[in-house]
């Protein structure tokens, strides 16, 4: 099994890659459960805002771009009863931290993978600027999962526009990330407008909210803005679906990634002309109780720790092998079956020693060399693979159900 580290072993990441030929929170709370023609070659789009700006020292340069290219892979109508492609999606919540962010980037560089960041809006509003924000049903300026260090700000700017000139998606988390009983599950449809948004302008005009901040470099130019959300994932994956999908669907997202789900091919959220892209249920690989929970590391470290983001290393090393026997197990079951895409979620954290961060990697970088065929590809990336295909093809993928494990 190729082990995989963050960072420090980039360098062992890119020589495995070589040789292979690579180179070319969150539990689903009980009561918020919802339920073109030929083929086209890659295609790129322009990017608002794309400009060049000097590195803050964090090893990250805004590229100089005006197109960017999600199109990894060619995106192909297929003729009926013809086998699709393997998707793996991989997003990630939060989106927030340095290192994480050129770990994962390096590494879909170096497999042709694209991921989709869901971004947690108040990284880019200093704690000072706290009071700019107004939470719904909490008071101004609060947050659970605080503010910025403003040192950091111009460093996911650029880190940022990287990665949405490089083809990665940048989708929305939110921004208090309230789970509690007066967080989003309580929220309205106007609640949920106003934190949409309030997010858009921290994003959108990122340097005025910093106007006070002497850390940030305000010459620096994000290479996109908020029109380019196509979706989201809600903070514990919480809220009304009545409340929040009418809003969702007026700011024109095309899916939601809010939910859970089966090992089955994505579906419309009924009345809307929204995807429903869930994480799903996969069994537990090599832990007792031949338990079962979603596609996502706080649900597996919930089953393997009792939700403790900390353990010794010996059991840390225990729950890394667990989640990474449980992604390609879930894996290899679509993959010789209904070949429906698999969904994995991660949060932009090291718990447990980093064993879900490691497990993902090694998942990624394995997983290309098991599977032929395989394509990871961000959510924008799979509608725009669902709407060149014929109803016709959509109704027999459909058909094929759900895959046991």
């Amino acid at each position: 099994m190729l082990s995989v580290r963050l960072r420090v072993v980039i360098p062992v990441v890119v020589v495995i890659a070589a040789v292979l030929g690579l180179l070319v929170g969150a539990r689903l709370p009980e009561s918020s459960s919802p339920a073109q023609a030929g083929s086209t070659g890659p295609g790129s789009e322009t990017t608002p805002g794309a400009s060049p700006s000097d590195s803050d020292g964090t090893g990250v340069t805004t590229p100089v771009a005006t197109t960017r290219n999600i199109e990894n892979y060619p995106i192909t109508r297929l003729k009926p009863g013809e086998k699709p492609p393997q998707f793996v999606i991989v997003s990630f919540d939060g989106s927030c931290k340095h290192e994480l962010f050129q770990h994962y980037y390096d590494l879909g560089q170096q497999t042709n993978s694209r991921f989709t960041f869901f971004l947690s809006g108040l990284c880019l509003v200093p704690d000072q600027m706290r009071f700019q924000y107004h939470p719904p049903l909490k008071p101004v300026g609060s947050s659970a999962i605080g503010f910025a260090d403003p040192t950091l700000v111009n460093g996911r700017v650029q880190d940022w526009s990287l990665a949405y000139t490089s083809g990665y998606e940048i989708g929305t988390h939110w921004l208090g990330h309230f789970c509690d009983s007066r967080g989003v599950a309580a929220w309205t449809s106007a609640n949920w407008q106003s934190e949409l948004d309030q997010a858009r302008r921290f994003l959108d005009q990122w340097a005025e909210v910093n106007a006070g901040n002497p850390s940030a470099d305000l010459s620096l130019k994000l290479s996109f803005d908020s029109s380019v959300w196509h979706g989201d994932r809600t903070p514990c994956l919480a809220g009304r679906r009545s409340q929040m999908y009418p809003v969702f669907a007026k700011a024109g997202f095309t899916y939601d990634a809010s939910n859970g789900g089966s090992l089955e091919w994505p579906r419309h959220i009924p009345g809307y002309q929204m995807w429903n892209f869930p994480l799903q249920t996969i069994k537990i690989i090599d832990w007792p109780g031949n338990r079962h929970n979603l596609s996502m590391d706080y649900n597996l470290l919930y089953v393997q720790n009792n939700g403790d983001v900390k353990a010794a290393p010996a059991k840390c090393a225990t729950m890394q092998a667990s989640a990474y026997a449980s992604y390609m197990a879930a894996l290899k079951a679509v993959y010789n079956g209904n070949r429906a895409p698999f969904f994995v979620g991660n949060h932009f954290e090291q718990w447990a020693c980093g064993a879900y961060a490691n497990a993902l990697s090694e998942f990624i970088v394995n997983a290309h060399q098991q599977f032929p065929g395989v394509e990871f590809v961000s959510n924008e990336y799979l509608v725009k693979w669902l709407a060149a295909q014929t109803p016709a093809v959509i109704a027999e993928l459909q058909a094929t159900g759900v895959q046991k494990q």
